[in-house]
């Protein structure tokens, strides 16, 4: 794939490695040089290999840990994993660490091929006008979805919309106000020429282009960057652009939201778009990892050993006491299914024999019989002894005892400890949609009841059957912080959180008031908003930190 490193490291497309991305059209390719590019096989080669960047992205450990897993109010550090610093923001978490400098690798990566596809797509010979129009309107769309990731993250950055075909040691930090025009123009044009739906599955759409620049848009108003980049009518904008997606499409909630995440049931009426994964081995490569990262110790209990259907356990991240406790607490879930949903409460013995369980000697368990259960509220011990299996409580969890997320999981991958999961990445939802409306029209427009409505829909849906009249916010009861507990129960673990906190101002506070590692610390600031530059790009470019300069704080 072309590599652009830290901007000015480049290589040209004649070294363009696609390398079991193009999963589009589920052909392997090891290499597309010049003379392959220039033919209408070789530019959709190359045009494949600009979605394969948000692999990179979506479903990986770094993904997770940088919007997800760590630092913020819902999740928080596990047992293992070597990037903590990014949960308590130590000082470790500098301008040298790995997953800094790899988002940004990876992002300008996508971000140059977009920009090849877009430079040369009217001069590809036998390349069909129609192709040209549709396959610029990805590349936008792509291009626009990388610059946000990018600007969220690292706030200025360099832009270029120019394909880079030799070393460049010239870069410089446009505004967010600029960053932020290049992302809208981009996904405005896309809107235009984009189709409702794809000729293949897991290409950019209209109401893709149009859920993200109401996500964009939505971004651009917030608290955060209204003042350097946010234009009077974002909210409104972002408003009419969700309520559009919602009302014109063929979109709907599922009746049940644990079926949104059913396993094989990936490609259903609820998803706007999805990053697509395979059970290919030979064309999944990376894969979505989601399934590793939010897994308790399950395999070293009573009954247990590791499964596929189970999963391997890596135990980077878990929920925390706000999340389980409180948001999707004892209290909420004789109403609210989304804990029943979201999570997995039992494992089933899987190793047969005679244990110690719960403190009790001789305790016979068989295959298919209960083996772990995550009640989710605080039993005696004397009740936990009366079950033939390992019952953990609240009290009971720590770094490798926690309730898991079941969102992600991932049966059927080859072998026992194959990271590549084959699942799509649900990465625009119409629950979020729905989300995005409730907010933009709150805080453009400040109605509470249209905000209301919207926030229902999803309430509702995830009400248990006779319910639903229970769950309804009344107007009155919406604000701001009742939008984001809603986008915390209904996204967890979906790569929203700290991209939540950030935009409402309320980062540094939420993780402060729920993040124990934060709490224990007290390293974490308001710069800790914006997270450092690359070192290497830096050091890289012409003129160095005068020219490129480091993020406060670091």
């Amino acid at each position: 794939m072309l590599k652009v490193k830290h901007i000015i490291l480049v290589v040209s497309v004649a070294l363009v490695a696609i390398s079991c991305s193009d999963l589009l059209d589920e052909e392997v390719r090891s290499e597309v040089g010049n003379d392959r590019f220039n033919t209408p096989e070789g530019f959709e080669e190359v045009m494949n290999a600009a979605y394969h960047q948000l692999r990179q992205y979506y479903g990986r450990e770094r993904g997770h840990g940088m919007t997800e897993g760590y630092g913020v109010d819902i999740f928080h550090e596990g047992a293992d994993g070597s990037h903590k610093q990014w949960n308590f923001y130590g000082v470790q978490l500098n301008a040298s660490t790995a997953w800094a400098q790899e988002l940004w690798d990876e992002m300008y990566e996508g971000i140059n091929i977009a920009n090849t596809v877009l430079n040369r797509a009217d001069q590809v010979e036998g390349l069909d006008e129609e192709t040209v129009r549709l396959r610029s309107a990805e590349a936008r769309f792509l291009r626009a979805h990388f610059y946000f990731i990018l600007v969220q993250q690292y706030g200025p950055v360099h832009v270029t919309t120019e394909e880079t075909e030799g070393v460049e040691t010239e870069a410089s930090r446009a505004p967010v106000s600029e960053v932020f025009g290049q992302i809208v123009s981009d996904l405005e044009q896309a809107i235009d020429e984009l189709p409702a739906e794809a000729a293949d599955y897991g290409r950019a759409t209209k109401p893709a282009a149009e859920h993200l620049l109401a996500r964009v848009l939505l971004t651009r108003a917030s608290e955060f960057y209204r003042d350097d980049a946010g234009e009077a009518n974002d909210y409104d904008r972002a408003a009419v652009l969700a309520e559009t997606v919602i009302n014109d499409y063929n979109f709907s909630l599922l009746e049940d939201v644990a079926d949104v995440w059913a396993v094989g049931n990936e490609r259903n009426e609820e998803v706007i778009w999805a990053v697509q994964n395979s059970e290919d081995v030979l064309l999944n490569e990376i894969g979505n990892e989601s399934h590793l990262y939010y897994l308790t110790t399950y395999d070293e209990m009573p009954g247990m050993n590791r499964t596929i259907e189970y999963g391997r356990p890596f135990k980077r991240f878990r929920p925390t006491e706000y999340l389980y406790d409180d948001l999707l607490g004892p209290d909420t879930r004789d109403k609210d299914s989304r804990y029943d949903a979201f999570f997995r409460d039992v494992f089933y013995v899987v190793n047969p024999g005679t244990y110690t369980v719960n403190g009790v000697e001789g305790v016979d368990m068989a295959m298919g019989d209960t083996a772990i259960y995550f009640p989710g509220i605080e039993w005696t011990e004397a009740e936990k002894q009366e079950k033939p299996y390992t019952v953990v409580t609240p009290s009971d969890y720590n770094p490798r005892d926690f309730p898991p997320v079941a969102k992600h999981e991932s049966p059927g991958r080859p072998e026992l400890n194959t990271t590549a999961g084959w699942r799509d990445f649900l990465a625009f939802r119409l629950a979020e949609t729905h989300l995005i409306a409730a907010e933009a029209l709150l805080l453009g427009s400040g109605s509470q009841q249209d905000a209301a409505d919207h926030i229902n829909e999803v309430r509702r849906r995830a009400a248990w059957p006779g319910q639903e009249d229970a769950m309804e916010l009344d107007p009155s009861e919406v604000d701001l912080n009742a939008i984001l507990e809603e986008r915390a129960r209904e996204l967890l673990a979906e790569q929203f959180r700290w991209y939540d906190l950030k935009r409402t101002g309320l980062l540094v506070e939420r993780a402060y008031q729920y993040n124990p590692e934060v709490q224990r610390d007290g390293l974490m600031d308001e710069h800790h908003q914006l997270r450092p530059i690359p070192q290497t790009q830096i050091d890289r470019t012409e003129g160095a930190s005068e020219a490129f300069p480091q993020n406060p704080g670091y």
